[in-house]
């Protein structure tokens, strides 16, 4: 072998080696954007989600770091999309602004099982963890962080008392999702499910062109409706619930070195639900009194009217555990573990 040809091999040895650490480095380290479509100044964000980012950044050393986009990069129900093609690295978004799409999503969405946002966040991450991941409950192309719910979703109008069924008859109220469109058509009334999701509800509530909106106490408070409220009825357990994803991209997340992963993986998940649902939990206990003194008048639902919704809701349940069957889920084992596991760490919080 020649002097040069010596020289030739020393200096691929040395670019190689040069590559592999700039490869290394390159795969460590994280600048990752997220989709800020809803204020940032929501209690969700700025006390939920930018908390969980600052955390990502703390546990991995500074080598994976989130930055937040000027506006939302989609509208809301695109933002998994976004994530899977990559114009996002991490979104948040609301599993049933794409009705149908995500069926094994609305088990946390059935009616009279809503305690707590942080006993049924749990619930759902194990539920999640045990049978909906390896039946690609979510696209390929992410990776879940965590699932998160808010708490017992009720009725909201300003046209008159809810006190019965019959009171639905007629008002054009905005349907959050699959469940409570179904219990809105099937009580009489007319369910509305604008493409904006929550951000045209103001609107909405403003032309007249919506009466009222299934939502939570700290909801109309934080969202600036109250003004257009004046009637609201508790369902105990909730009439519906909301499920909740924070996705990131599948390769910005191999990407990240596996130490790093694990790391995040601890302060996501479960860890993460439970967390962003006792911040949820916290507003609606302080909205509801605030709600009151505005003029706002809440009642509960009676026995006779709670008989009438859960004889008219079960066949959304039955419904929901033969989607279940169809994506190789026992649905039944599944609201079990739900309801258990609820009920568990909801006994931890008294």
């Amino acid at each position: 072998m020649t002097a040069h040809s010596k020289t030739l091999m020393a200096s691929a040895a040395a670019a190689a080696l040069v590559a592999g650490i700039a490869g290394t480095a390159q795969a460590a380290n994280q600048t990752l954007r997220f989709s800020q479509w809803i204020p940032a100044a929501h209690f969700s964000q700025k006390d939920g989600l930018h908390v969980l980012f600052k955390q990502m950044e703390k546990v991995t050393d500074g080598r994976v770091k989130v930055i937040l986009s000027a506006k939302g990069l989609g509208p809301p129900p695109r933002q998994m999309q976004l994530a899977v093609d990559g114009v996002a690295d991490i979104t948040w978004s609301v599993h049933g602004y794409q009705p149908g799409v995500y069926p094994l999503s609305e088990l946390a969405t059935l009616p009279f099982l809503s305690t707590s946002a942080e006993a049924n966040g749990a619930a759902y991450w194990k539920v999640f963890k045990a049978m909906f991941e390896k039946a690609g409950m979510h696209p390929k192309g992410v990776h879940t962080l965590a699932l998160h719910v808010h708490p017992p979703g009720h009725i909201y109008n300003n046209k008159r008392a809810v006190n019965s069924v019959a009171d639905l008859k007629g008002l054009k109220l905005r349907a959050t999702n699959a469940t409570i469109f179904f219990a809105f058509k099937t009580f009489g009334a007319v369910p509305i499910s604008p493409a904006g999701g929550v951000t045209a509800l103001h609107q909405g509530l403003s032309k007249g062109v919506m009466d009222g909106t299934s939502f939570t106490d700290e909801a109309i408070f934080n969202f600036h409706v109250a003004k257009y409220i004046k009637f609201a009825t508790h369902i105990p357990g909730g009439l519906y619930n909301t499920s909740f994803f924070v996705v990131m991209n599948k390769k910005k997340w191999d990407a990240i070195d596996k130490k790093d992963q694990e790391a995040i993986n601890k302060i996501a998940g479960g860890t993460f639900a439970r967390y962003i649902g006792k911040q949820w939990d916290m507003q609606e206990k302080t909205a509801t009194p605030k709600l009151k003194a505005g003029g706002v008048q809440i009642t509960d639902a009676n026995a006779e009217m709670m008989a009438k919704l859960k004889t008219v809701m079960q066949p959304k349940i039955d419904e929901w555990i033969a989607k279940a069957k169809a994506k190789g889920v026992d649905g039944n084992a599944a609201l079990t573990m739900y309801k258990e596991e609820t009920a568990r760490v909801q006994a931890t919080l008294k």
